[in-house]
């Protein structure tokens, strides 16, 4: 093969080994976006498996689901030990949306999904009156960007 050839040759092979670069990187980068679904996803789920069991036990536990449903309007009527169940379950139901907020502002929740939290979120602390607790103690269990989130629900406007 003559020098001439050999060069076109080289030439070929310089510009099929681009190509087959550029092939590559765009595989990765599918790949990526691909895994970054499913993590979402999976995030996704598991928000729903760690708020599951509550609801469950809010469906079955008639009491508890009275302490739940009335536990705002009768708080001043409560003895200490429901004060503090009623409390507990406050806090609970708000840590689950702080670990939310945090997945979403991590890009692990998807915009949507986050939307429809958040909806839940602010009907939640409008419902169960969480001004009332917010500045008595409540907002001491949380970071302070989600209970800036709180408050501007807690206090829209």
């Amino acid at each position: 093969m003559s020098s001439a050839g050999l060069q076109i040759l080289l030439s070929i092979l310089t510009i099929l080994q681009g190509i087959f670069f550029l092939v590559s990187v765009v595989f990765i980068w599918v790949q990526i976006r691909q895994a970054n679904r499913f993590t979402r996803a999976a995030h996704t789920q598991s928000l729903i498996e760690i708020s599951a069991p509550f609801l469950i036990q809010l469906s079955q536990d008639r009491k508890l689901a009275e302490l739940w449903v009335n536990g705002t309007k009768t708080y001043e009527s409560l003895d200490e030990v429901d004060r503090f169940r009623y409390e507990q379950l406050l806090v609970w139901w708000l840590i689950h949306h702080e670990n939310i907020y945090y997945q979403y502002h991590e890009g692990l929740v998807d915009e949507k999904l986050y939307q429809g939290w958040k909806v839940e979120l602010r009907e939640f602390i409008r419902a169960k009156g969480i001004g009332l607790f917010w500045e008595k103690g409540l907002k001491r269990y949380f970071r302070t960007e989600f209970q800036q989130e709180v408050e501007k629900m807690v206090n829209p406007g």
